[in-house]
């Protein structure tokens, strides 16, 4: 009998964790959820569906996490195997919505990162992928600490203190972001140097971007679009014929764009406007 009690609890428990993994889901409430080594990617822990693998990664997915009474909303620590935390949103963390510390081959995607002191932290951690996310009055969107070769592309940052914080990260790679209403855009500090910040659309800032070490702002034709910005185009090819600075030793965008495709293009000027 005991053992049929068991078993219908764990069913239920699996058909739970499935109505909320079933793509396009309303979002089921869910505690924080914290896992500190590669044997913790369990159902119990929000875990879907995967084996870890590069191939089948597992996918932590469908979750709502009120984290006002935690620290955190997700946490992962020390671990190396394939994970994807997808659609998961994360409101009120006091240390941050998402924290990923000594993780390898982490991504998180389509997440809504809302009123978190920090929204993703990366310490110490590579191959991360955060795309195609929302943040929202966060004090800080995205900060990584001593992190390399992570991408963080696609995604919106609007009304963060600080949107992008990098202390002491290399090679790094930021792409195709909207940084929208935040005190300072990009913040570039303690060494950070030899990450690519490429067609992001800095908008409505205070202070767009700030590094204290060179790191690449455009490619061999395109950089960023600079909000208000404003200089000559004399040949019309979509790039300012003059660098945009990003700071005084000479770190700047040789190729900043006149229009992005995240920015509306103004209307013309009439005689009634």
């Amino acid at each position: 009998m005991k053992q049929g009690v068991a078993l219908v609890g764990v069913l239920i428990l699996l058909v739970g964790v499935g109505l909320s993994c079933v793509a396009g889901a309303e979002r089921a409430e869910h505690t924080a959820i914290v896992i500190t080594n590669d044997y913790e990617f369990t159902p119990s822990n929000g875990v879907c569906s995967g084996s870890g693998t590069a191939e089948d990664p597992y996918v932590i997915q469908g979750w709502k996490i009120d984290a006002g009474y935690d620290d955190y909303g997700v946490r992962v620590h020390g671990t190396t195997r394939y994970f994807i935390v997808r659609d998961v949103e994360v409101a009120g963390a006091a240390k941050a919505g998402m924290s990923l510390s000594y993780v390898r081959n982490g991504r998180i995607e389509g997440c809504l990162l809302d009123a978190n002191w920090v929204g993703v932290v990366l310490s110490y951690s590579t191959f991360v992928r955060i795309s195609d996310c929302v943040f929202e009055t966060n004090t800080d969107g995205v900060h990584l600490f001593y992190s390399g070769e992570n991408q963080i592309l696609y995604n919106v940052f609007d009304r963060n203190d600080t949107s992008i914080w990098l202390d002491a990260s290399n090679r790094n790679e930021i792409t195709g972001n909207l940084i929208h209403g935040s005190h300072m855009g990009a913040y570039l500090n303690l060494g950070s140097t030899g990450n690519r910040v490429l067609m992001n659309a800095f908008v409505a800032n205070l202070h767009n971007a700030y590094s204290d070490e060179p790191n690449v702002w455009n490619s061999d034709r395109q950089g960023n679009y600079w909000n208000e910005f404003d200089a000559i185009d004399a040949n019309e090819d979509g790039i300012w014929d003059s660098p945009y600075l990003i700071n005084s030793d000479g770190d700047q965008d040789s190729y900043p764009l006149v229009t992005h495709p995240l920015v509306p293009t103004p209307e013309p000027e009439t005689c009634d406007s």
